[in-house]
């Protein structure tokens, strides 16, 4: 056992538009007995990107960097685009994870963007007032304290990503039997009009687990009610076994 009494490790992979900074309030104050880690994803808060603009791409890159800190079965949890990530992830080894925390994930068959969404997406880079009210629109209950720091993270986005997450999101699905047998939380927002709690559901049954839509709160619950996410979290973390 390490100082603290922690002894596993929980990664957080944070979306679209995003930044580790996401997961401030789960890293200040992680489930008992676990420790939070929460890369910043290739092209977001500054970490360099290279090659194709694809969930598979960013998969490769997690990999590598999960490789590099020598963990033993982490569990995984995925925001938005990050539950893309993590479900690629997933996928290609769920043996080397003891569990999946999907929160308002993308769809195990993707996420497909309306053409006529994509020039709105491409104005966000170069219209701050336009990329503020589109993130504020993710957290309806309240906007988180560090707001104005997920803002700035925001707007440091590659300019590949504008379009290209979209594109990306569309691209990439899952076969959920490749899931089979791995622990999973499932949870969304009442409020998220972009993962729908029908969406959520949908995830769910997918994995063979229960949806837990959290009434009230949008596409970023985690953040607007962080206490209950990390009650729903602690839950779940829980019922894992020891590795």
């Amino acid at each position: 056992m390490s100082d603290g009494g922690v002894t596993r490790t929980l990664v957080a992979l944070h979306g679209n538009f995003a930044s580790a900074r996401w997961w401030v309030d789960l890293r200040a104050d992680p489930p008992a007995g676990w420790r939070v880690l929460a890369p910043d994803l290739p092209g977001f808060a500054g970490t360099p990107h290279a090659g194709p603009v694809s969930i598979e791409t960013y998969a490769d890159w997690v990999l590598d960097w999960l490789r590099a800190q020598t963990l033993t079965r982490p569990v995984l949890l995925g925001h938005s685009l990050g539950g893309a990530v993590a479900l690629e992830v997933a996928a290609r080894d769920p043996q080397a994870l003891a569990g999946l925390v999907l929160a308002a994930s993308a769809p195990l068959n993707g996420l497909v963007t309306p053409e006529e969404n994509y020039p709105v997406l491409e104005l966000l880079r170069t219209t701050p007032p336009l990329l503020e009210a589109s993130l504020g629109a993710l957290f309806p209950s309240r906007r988180p304290a560090n707001f104005a720091d997920l803002l700035t993270d925001g707007a440091r986005m590659a300019a590949t990503h504008y379009s290209g997450n979209a594109r990306a999101l569309a691209a990439w699905g899952v076969d959920p039997a490749r899931l089979a047998g791995l622990p999973a939380l499932v949870l969304g927002g009442e409020l998220d009009p972009l993962i729908t709690p029908e969406m959520v559901r949908a995830q769910a049954a997918a994995l063979n687990v229960e949806a837990t839509v959290l009434p009230g709160l949008g596409h970023g619950f985690p953040q607007e009610d962080p206490a209950a996410f990390r009650t729903l979290l602690s839950g779940f973390l829980r019922t894992l076994p020891t590795p």
